[in-house]
This record gives C-alpha cells, structure tokens and sequence, in this order.
C-alpha cells in the first residue's frame, strides 16, 4: 500500500486552462501542448474546467511553465481565469453572491470536496478589500517555491471581475509553508451623490476664482459652473457605475451558459467510452477488466506516479441504486479493515462528483484459481493445494480478526499471481457482500441469502445470521473442489452433504457430491484422496457449525501439519 504523510491534493482542470491558454499566446499551440504532457495531462482533458487532477501534476506543470516563461508570468496568466471557456469553477460562488466581499466570503466553496485539502478563512472585509488566510494540508514541500502561491494571487486578483471592477491589487504573507495570508484590494467606482458635491465644489470654486476678475459676472459664473460640474459629475458616476454592471451582467450570462455546456459534455462522456479518461482526479482508465450487473472494473494508471492500478467504478445505470452502492462501500470498509499480503489491496477509494463510488486496488496479473482448476481438468495435486491453502487460510483469520466475514469465498474470488521473487502468491478478492461486525446489516435481510450455491454453509444458505465458521464451510468447499473436481452439490431439498471422499466407483449418479450434474452423462470419478486431506475437507464442510473447526487458525495449524508430512502428487492419476 502507498504510504504517504499528507492527504493527496487535487486541483481543477482551470489552473492548468488558465496557463495553457496564456502560453499558447506567447508560444504558439504546439509550445503549450508539449507543456501539457508534463503533468501527464492531454489538451482535450482541461475542456471541462471543473475536472478535478493531481495537484502533484500542477506542481510539475507550474515549475515547467515558470522555467518556458517566468514566474511573473502566472500573473499574467491570471486573465485567463475569466475567459468566457473558464467560468465554469465560478458558477457556484457566484450563486448568490452580489459583490466581491460576498464572493471571497464563498471562497471555500469553490474547491472539490472531494480530496480537498485547503481550507480559506475570511479575516476581515470591507466594501473594496478583503484579507483571508488559506491553510494547506498537502504536501508543504508543494508550496516550497512559490509557484502555487503566485497561482493563487493570481486567481484571487480576477474574482472583483466577476462583478465588473478591474483586478485587484493582491499582497500575500506568508507565516509558514501550511498557513498563507492575502490582502485584496479593488477600485471601487465613484458614488453618484459624492462625485456630484465635489464636482460642484469643484466648480463653486472655479466660479469664486473668477469674483476675482469680474464681480458682476463672477457670483452668477460661480452658480453656472457648480451646477455644470455637479451635474458632469453625477452622470459620469453613473455612467461608471451602469458600466459595471453591465460588465458584470455579460460575465454572468456567459457564466451560466458556460455551465449549460459543461452539463453536456458531462452527459456526453457519462454516455460513451470510458477508456482513456481522467476518473476521481487521479487516475487514467485503461481498458476494462470485467464487468458485472452494476460494475466494471478497469486497468488504470495513477496520474501522480504512473502507478498501475485496478479501479472499480459503479455503472451509471447503478451509480445511485441503494444495494449496489451499499455493496462498494462495504468492500472498501472490508479491504481497509482486512490488511493482509494475501488479500487484494486497497489503495483508494471515494466518491465522484456525481455521487457514485469507486475503489482503487492494486493490480493483479494471474488468474482465478477457478481458470486454474479449467487449465488442469478440474483438479490440483494435493501438494499444489497445499502451497495454496496454508496462506489462504492465514489470510482468512487476520480478516476474521479484523472483524470481517467474508461470505463468498469460492474459487472465482480467490486470485493467483506471480510474486517479486518468482513464487506464487494466492489472494482474496472481491469482499462486496462482507459482513464488517460493528456494521448495520443494511443489505443483508433483502429476502434471500447472500452468497454463491455450493459453497455457503447450511445456515448461510437458509438465510440465517452466520459467523466465521461459514467462511470456513466455503474454503472446505473449494478444497473439496480442487481435490475432487466438483463443488459439493445440492440434493433435492436443497441442503448440502459431502459424498466420502475416498469413494473410487468410478461415477456418481445425479445431484451427488462430485456428479458433474450437466446432462451430458459423464461424471467425474471422486479420485482417492490423502485420509488426513479427507478428514480436514470433512470437518469443514459439517453441516453442523459446531463440529466445524472453531476458527482459521485451527484450520492453518492442520494445514500445516499436512505441510511437514508432503503428500506426493502421484496418488492421483
């Protein structure tokens, strides 16, 4: 697993659109482009503004841009926050602010809430100024340069434009790398009634100075030129002030219609291929790995590093169903509860903006030991088995320790792969209908029981409350399907038993133990089986849990025991 001080950061696609845009005029379009590919990121990608990415990657990019240009430059680039394209970040805190002051007061509302990690403080606010702090929880080394915080003057200097006045004049302080101060100031326009009285005094002046020079003509030119200017200097106001507003006006109308289109290409990429897009701020999705009802599970990359990952994302047909959300949450609380270096692992997981969930898991190349049991006819040698189920079965008792019960143990969910130094590592995967104890049982009680025929215990198949022993049930069950080449099947009433494994007839008939069950006539001989493999399998699989072996540890210890007596894989045929 990843381990990492500081939460990961994440930015919005309109940093990098402000910058790309500002060194597209100054370099031209291939310049910028080549930039781009720094932060892993494609041109296409920063379309929709409010897309979130690794801050990691505007770092990089930052640094690259400071070094094509300069660091003055990211001011410059400023503008580019209040492009007609760009408005997009802006939509929320415009809603139902009327004035720079509001706005700043909003400013914490402009960041994602999903992986944020700084958090804006107003300190005081006055009709023209504003002083606020910013505290960041990221990576301090981040902020170590500069470049990020001359990133945020920049954009803090555009938000009086939203509302028609000119940028701002913005000085930053810096108490530590984590706790930032910046002071905004912006020209206001004249206030009508003011600049009306002082352009009449203006003008009562002009008037008094020509007394001076003409006391008939000078009280009647004192009157004439105060009225002049008052009334001068009333309309400029005003014209300055409908100016403004005017200003403000467009931004806004372009602000929704920005926001009517970014709506579009959202519905637009929810609709089509997935592969090749940016998910959760981080990670890039390759192509699909599976899929289910509700879910696909895609190869990704990690965005910051190039890490390869596995991501489970909701279908969007599923992404608000009760049930199938319930059941990703639950497996994310499973795999971050149920740590083990033979059970798949957790590197993430969270919500989209659109509420779905996903989960990040490492990346696994193998096979299921159901795909193994296809590619050797059904059956592993007994030693094969055991190479296997030793840590299968530890693995199984850190997760019951942990408070999980896994409840679909079977070969689809058990994964094989290649480990660093060459040997064989088995994993345990998809915990989606776990039971977490300390958990409200939301999608347990839906009417029927959870879990796959043929390898739930008795009382997990009745529908009733289990423990861990019916994990314990489902791996006997998958030994006995290793050994034997069949799961243990049902008969007519629907309870499972267990045909003694050391039978040798040659065939079974319908519905028993080992029985292919297809129709096609052909049945699978129950292959003489070690005793002390027969006795393990059988003790799993009691139909009572009481004569079950009381938890994994117990299990492991006579797995062990069959380890240190090697049983030879020439018994079989």
């Amino acid at each position: 697993m990843e381990k990492r001080g500081y939460p990961r950061g994440q930015t919005t696609a309109s940093r990098f659109k402000a910058l790309f845009s500002h060194l597209e005029r100054e370099k031209g379009r291939a310049a910028a482009e080549t930039w781009l590919k720094v932060a892993r990121i494609r041109p296409e990608e920063i379309e929709e503004e409010t897309r979130l990415f690794p801050l990691v990657a505007l770092c990089r990019a930052l640094d690259a841009f400071v070094a094509e240009l300069s660091v003055e430059a990211i001011e410059a680039a400023g503008e580019g926050f209040v492009a007609k394209d760009n408005l997009g970040l802006w939509s929320r805190l415009l809603r139902g602010a009327q004035s720079p002051e509001a706005a700043f007061l909003r400013l914490d509302g402009t960041e994602s809430e999903y992986g944020r990690t700084t958090a804006w403080e107003t300190l005081a606010s006055a009709p023209g100024s504003w002083r606020g702090r910013v505290r960041v929880a990221h990576d301090p080394s981040f902020e170590k340069n500069g470049h990020l915080a001359k990133l945020r003057e920049a954009e803090l200097s555009t938000v009086p434009c939203l509302f028609g006045f000119p940028r701002a004049k913005v000085v930053a302080t810096t108490a530590d790398l984590t706790k930032q101060e910046y002071t905004v100031t912006w020209e206001l326009p004249p206030a009508t009634a003011r600049t009306a009285i002082v352009s009449a005094v203006a003008g009562a002046a002009v008037g008094a100075s020509a007394l001076l020079v003409s006391p008939l003509y000078g009280a009647a030119g004192s009157v004439l030129a105060a009225t002049f200017a008052g009334i001068a200097g009333h309309l400029y106001a005003k014209d300055k002030a409908v100016a403004v507003e005017r200003r403000a006006q467009a931004l806004r109308v372009n602000a929704l219609e920005r926001s009517l289109v970014l709506k579009e290409l959202r519905e637009a990429g929810s609709a089509g291929d997935l592969v090749g897009t940016v998910v959760a701020g981080q990670y890039r999705l390759g192509k699909s790995m599976g899929s289910g009802a509700t879910g696909v599970i895609y190869e990704a990359v990690r965005l910051a590093d190039d890490f390869p990952v596995a991501i489970k994302l909701l279908r969007a047909a599923a992404a608000h169903d009760t049930v199938a959300s319930d059941r990703l949450r639950r497996e994310s609380e499973a795999l971050g509860l149920a740590w083990h270096p033979n059970v798949v692992e957790l590197l993430d997981h969270g919500h989209l903006p659109d509420g779905s969930a996903y989960l990040v898991m490492e990346l696994l190349r193998g096979q299921s030991l159901a795909q193994r049991l296809v590619e050797r006819g059904g059956r592993l040698p007994p030693d094969e088995l055991l190479t296997l189920a030793i840590p299968l079965t530890e693995a199984l008792s850190a997760v019951h320790a942990a408070g999980v019960i896994h409840r679909d143990l079977k070969p689809d969910n058990l994964f094989v792969v290649r480990g660093d130094d060459g040997q064989e590592v088995v994993k345990i995967l998809d915990f989606g209908i776990a039971r977490v104890e300390w958990e409200e049982m939301r999608i347990t009680h839906l009417g029927a029981p959870m879990g796959t025929p043929g390898y739930m215990a008795p009382e997990q198949e009745a529908g009733g409350e289990v423990d861990a022993r019916a994990d314990l049930y489902a791996l006997g069950a998958t030994f006995y399907e290793c050994l034997v080449g069949d799961p243990p099947n049902a008969d007519a009433t629907g309870q499972l038993f267990v045909v003694p494994l050391d039978r040798d007839d040659g065939a079974h008939t319908a519905g028993e133990a080992g029985g292919a069950g297809t129709g096609s006539g052909v049945h699978k001989s129950a292959s003489p089986v070690p005793p002390r493999w027969r006795a393990l399998v059988e003790r799993c699989l009691a139909r009572s849990r009481d004569d079950r072996y009381p938890d994994a540890r117990a299990l492991a210890r006579d797995l062990r025991a069959l380890r240190d007596e090697p049983i030879s894989s020439s018994s079989l045929p």
